[in-house]
């Protein structure tokens, strides 16, 4: 185990990273005109609970810094995902979409700011993350089971589809605040749970099989989109994924979970343009007769592209897409509490 981290907060992070790039490689390369892609289900079976467990995750170590000083809260949670969201977001545009230089650096300004306000990529995580700080931050000496309630009505609303603006920002705030403000006000709860489940390894197993089991038929049935059934499933999904991580971080074969979530956000920042350079050479070169192998593949590839972009640019002036320079940070922010999603506790803010 690495000092100062808890293991496994590492192997869920894991957990949630690989699925996010394997969801978004399956929705990427789709299915074959009369054909079909397994990975599609997997994607749709992760799709419950995957960003609600993130969110969750998110949540757990808020307390540490909520009532703190106003400028390191906002350097630490804020501005560093603002440095993050701006920095790729141009990187993403430029490089994929490159034919719009013929048009003029005023499409590209376009598509730019475009992202800003609806961001079309994965990086809509860290505007919601941003928000969600931020919103948290202003209510924060609001009774917690009055925004739990709030929180839940408006995610059941917009499962309902009463809660659709049409804009994604809005939309993906409504949906998934819930989860985000759970991790913080019921972070005891989430590590009773897991110091539990280090104990109880059969009733562990026991209780994931039959999450399993339960969690596959609803999204067979096609209904685990439903108002309050969606609720259910964000939440016992993301205590599934907790409990799948705790157990992970006892095996010494998983420890590359757990490597992929300390590295979660050089692989959540890079996967995405290495992904659709990918799909693009392999629907032309055709070598997988499998759509669903070749998302998978593509999946990996992704992946290992990622993790090597980030070793390498650490040895170099590039550091500065995965470390905030210290121009960009607040003074009195420097000396801030750690501890959230997608940075480990040990660096200095990657």
């Amino acid at each position: 185990m690495h000092a100062g981290r808890i293991a496994w907060i590492d192997h869920v992070k894991g957990l949630g990273i690989i699925l996010v790039v394997m969801s978004v490689a399956a929705l990427g390369f789709g299915a074959p005109e009369g054909g079909s892609n397994w990975m599609l289900g997997v994607a749709a079976w992760a799709d419950p609970f995957v960003v609600p467990a993130f969110f969750l995750i998110a949540g757990l170590f808020l307390h540490r810094s909520l009532f703190g000083s106003a400028p390191a809260y906002f350097d630490r949670k804020l501005l560093r995902l603002v440095y993050f969201f701006t920095l790729w977001l141009a990187i993403e545009t430029v490089i994929l979409n490159a034919g719009a230089f013929t048009r003029g650096p005023a499409e590209l300004a376009r598509i730019y700011l475009s992202g800003w306000i609806a961001p079309h990529s994965p990086l809509w995580f860290l505007q919601q993350l941003a928000l969600f700080y931020l919103v948290t931050r202003t209510i924060r000496r609001l009774k917690a089971p009055r925004v739990l309630a709030a929180g839940a009505l408006l995610q059941m609303l917009a499962a309902a589809g009463l809660f659709q603006t049409g804009w994604s920002v809005a939309d993906h705030f409504a949906s998934n605040y819930i989860f985000f403000y759970t991790g913080y006000a019921g972070a005891s709860l989430v590590f009773s749970f897991a110091q539990s489940a280090t104990t109880r390894w059969r009733d562990i197993g026991w209780a994931l099989g039959i999450w399993a089991g339960v969690h596959t038929a609803f999204v067979a049935m096609g209904i685990a989109g439903l108002p309050i059934v969606s609720l259910i499933l964000g939440f016992a999904g993301s205590f599934a994924l907790i409990g799948m991580g705790v157990l992970l971080s006892t095996l010494p074969a998983a420890h590359f979970i757990g490597d992929a979530g300390r590295q979660s956000m050089a692989i959540y920042l890079g996967f995405f343009i290495p992904l659709q350079a990918v799909v693009t050479l392999v629907q032309a070169s055709g070598i997988f007769a499998d759509a669903g192998a070749a998302s998978l593949a593509v999946a990996a590839a992704a992946l290992m592209i990622a993790l090597g972009m980030h070793r390498l640019a650490m040895e170099t002036p590039l550091r500065m897409l995965y470390v905030r320079p210290r121009i960009f940070r607040l003074k009195r922010s420097q000396t801030s509490q750690r501890g959230t999603l997608l940075v480990s506790p040990t660096q200095p803010d990657a």
